[in-house]
């Protein structure tokens, strides 16, 4: 079965030092609690600051070695936040550097230097990636070419550290609402785009590809399932599976009801949907928000525990992942990954449940499904 794990952006704290306490206090506990055989899939979430200490041998070695100890095996790192990701307003942040800069070239190798020496999962098919922002939060200006060439860099140096190390890994853009790739469309075309690029060739085809996150496509509206089979078809390779639900409001939907889901930490894209069918965007939630989709019906980029199943006011696009969807990724073996980040700007009702407690239902929720089918 699928490698299912979750994603430990969701911890706080940027240095390797805080990630090895989550990992004592909250993973290995999870793992015993679901007394899975065999090596744990952890799906690592590494700042710069962490990157560059495991740039040192002698503190990458160490950290290895706690892994390998720990029966701890890693399906891929979260690339995406480059510095600060909890107790801090990051908002539009978050997706800086971007692929303009070089800044996030260099962080990106970083990492895929850290995995090449880190204990991995054995995920079939599939091969540890790296996940990252989708190019560039969209202002307006497009695709430019230095992101293209950042890109065919980064490919032709994977290329060359399989050469040395043996290993195999996939940079993992992760398509986002209101950036450069947010859509099944958006996906296909640049990547279109990308291999028709002077500076590509084909060797490159499985080094980068997509992470897909299931909240992030439910909130344009697109079905997963037909949106992950269209991107497969396109011959778009797919690195990993977060598994994730947006927050969903109905007509009965009060402002009472969505306030508490206002933060100044992360951006949450919200989306009106129209009776003809069309999307009405919101950058963010906010106070002023607010009045425009009370007694309306759409989605917000939150993402709420899978395990909660909403009620008459407010819903989850957990719904959206259907039987065909879980077969599909069950047939596809790609590992999957729990993404709910959100947890330390959960309203009160929600953290009425500790993130241990969330994310083992989450997980075995996930687990649950996949059997399902």
């Amino acid at each position: 079965m699928n490698p299912i794990t979750y994603c430990m952006n969701v911890h706080k704290g940027e240095s390797l030092e805080s990630i090895q306490a989550a990992l004592r206090d909250v993973t290995i506990p999870l793992r015993e609690a679901l007394g899975e055989p065999g090596a744990f899939p952890i799906g690592l979430r590494l700042s710069a600051a962490a990157a560059q200490q495991l740039r040192l041998p002698t503190t990458c070695h160490r950290f290895s070695t706690f892994l390998s100890h720990n029966d701890l095996a890693v399906i891929g790192i979260n690339g995406f936040p480059y510095g600060a990701f909890h107790d801090a307003c990051v908002k539009t942040s978050v997706y800086q550097p971007d692929w303009a800069s070089p800044a996030r070239s260099a962080y990106t190798r970083d990492l895929f230097y850290a995995l090449s020496h880190l204990p991995v999962a054995r995920m079939g098919d599939y091969v540890p990636s790296v996940t990252t922002v989708p190019l560039a939060y969209d202002e307006g200006h497009g695709i430019s070419e230095n992101i293209f060439e950042e890109l065919c860099s980064i490919a032709l140096f994977l290329r060359k550290l399989e050469g040395f190390t043996g290993k195999r890994m996939c940079l993992a853009l992760e398509p986002e609402p209101d950036c450069l790739l947010e859509s099944t469309q958006t996906t296909i075309d640049f990547f279109e785009r990308l291999w028709r690029h002077p500076l590509w060739v084909p060797a490159y085809r499985n080094y980068i590809g997509i992470c897909f996150d299931t909240c992030h496509f439910a909130l344009g509206y697109e079905d997963p399932l037909h949106a992950l089979r269209t991107i497969v078809s396109a011959n778009v390779p797919v690195a990993r599976i977060q598994v994730s639900a947006a927050l969903e409001f109905n007509r009965y939907t009060t402002a009472e009801d969505l306030r508490p889901f206002i933060d100044q930490q992360y951006l949450h894209q919200t989306r009106r949907r129209e009776a003809n069918a069309d999307l009405t965007c919101f950058d963010d939630l906010t106070e002023e928000v607010l009045p425009q989709i009370v007694g309306q019906s759409g989605r917000i980029h939150y993402h709420v525990p899978l395990a909660w199943a909403g009620t008459a006011q407010l819903e989850s696009t957990r719904r959206t992942l259907t039987s065909a969807f879980w077969r599909y990724v069950r047939a596809g073996g790609w590992p999957l990954e729990v993404e709910t980040y959100t947890y330390f700007v959960y309203p009160e009702a929600f953290r009425k449940r500790t993130l241990s407690e969330w994310l083992l239902e989450d997980l075995l929720w996930v687990k649950r499904q996949l059997q399902s089918v």
